[in-house]
């Protein structure tokens, strides 16, 4: 069977990598204004991603809470609803399915349960400016942004105080018991199941529900113009409201798997930020599951493979935070970058 492109996924196609191209252009002016090869900096890059089986599972793992959060941040894009406050929906979520498998101990439920919770605790945390949005008619943007603030204090608290380790003196949680632990995959590496459950099942899922659901045919038809989908008997605030509180889900998710599967104790510091690098990835997947997938890869494969290329080069790993910003940039440009190009006639319109 011929597999066919359609138009417009080839022009996202053409889309990401114009944005990915012009941002390592930029990213290697700023290599040879501080005095490196940018080549050799790509080069490092890439072998401190995938430079062996222990490197590659570690960009796996990386790329895990980045692709849960991107996933669902897609979700909310497509309906053109900007969560901004997948960072604070990971930390309560996190949180709260830390609590319930502190409390449920070593029993067969806990696992389970506590990835139930954390799905609720992102769900809920998205459902607050949800139902601003939907009801009261508040911008999602500066809702979403300033409750990533509220959630993180207020996880920072609970971790200070009520549900701080009693056997350490660290802001943290106690450890989380074996049975809420994600089993090992490959024996002397941190390949988890979490990440199988990321790749194999979130994203077949989330790809499913966009691309073959009526749910998702609602989600595109929302986003498109709000006022046609309501014409044609579209519930555009339920459709919002579900949008935003399953890319909370897909948050919370994210990091109860940190938890679970890496840190095995709730920290204050348990994201470096994978909810604002999430919504670089959805862009530069154009909100598209496979697009977002790919993205995750390789903006894991930067976050990775810059400790090696710093430490060869001497170059700050700052870069990662550049390359995120520029990627921004030329990604919200890239829809005038197109229609540049094809009135040039570089590519068919």
């Amino acid at each position: 069977m011929e597999l066919k492109l359609t138009k417009s996924t080839v022009r996202s196609i053409y889309k990401a990598v114009i944005s990915i191209a012009l941002a390592l252009v930029v990213t290697s002016v700023l290599f040879i204004a501080t005095g490196a090869n940018p080549i050799l900096a790509y080069y490092y890059i890439f072998v401190g991603a995938f430079g062996n089986l222990n490197l590659t599972v570690e960009t796996l793992v990386r790329t895990t809470p980045i692709l849960l959060v991107s996933l669902g941040l897609a979700i909310a894009f497509k309906c053109k609803v900007w969560n901004i406050g997948a960072e604070g929906q990971l930390y309560m979520g996190a949180m709260a399915g830390t609590i319930t498998a502190v409390s449920l101990g070593n029993s067969p439920l806990t696992l389970p349960a506590s990835i139930l919770v954390a799905i609720l605790g992102g769900m809920a945390w998205a459902a607050v400016p949800a139902l601003m949005k939907t009801k009261l008619g508040i911008n999602e943007v500066i809702t979403t942004f300033l409750m990533n603030y509220v959630a993180i204090y207020f996880v920072q608290w609970l971790l200070s105080f009520p549900f701080r380790s009693p056997d350490t003196l660290f802001p943290e949680s106690a450890q989380v018991p074996q049975a809420a632990v994600l089993p090992i995959l490959l024996p002397t590496t941190r390949l988890h199941l979490g990440v199988v459950l990321a790749i194999a099942v979130a994203l077949p899922l989330v790809y499913f529900l966009m691309i073959k659901t009526t749910f998702g045919y609602k989600l595109r038809a929302v986003g498109e113009n709000p006022e046609a989908a309501r014409f044609g008997g579209i519930n555009v605030s339920r459709t919002i409201f579900l949008a935003l509180v399953l890319s909370g889900a897909l948050a919370g998710i994210a990091g109860l798997f940190e938890v679970s599967g890496i840190q095995f104790r709730m920290r204050g510091s348990l994201s470096p930020g994978y909810g604002y690098t999430g919504i670089v990835v959805a862009l530069l997947g154009q909100n598209n599951p496979i697009g977002v997938f790919l993205s995750s890869i390789f903006l894991a494969a930067i976050f990775n493979g810059s400790s090696t290329m710093s430490r060869v080069l001497n170059q700050p790993q700052g870069v990662v935070d550049f390359i995120q910003g520029v990627l921004v940039i030329f990604v919200l440009g890239s829809e005038y970058i197109m229609r540049y190009l094809e009135k040039k006639g570089v590519f068919k319109a």
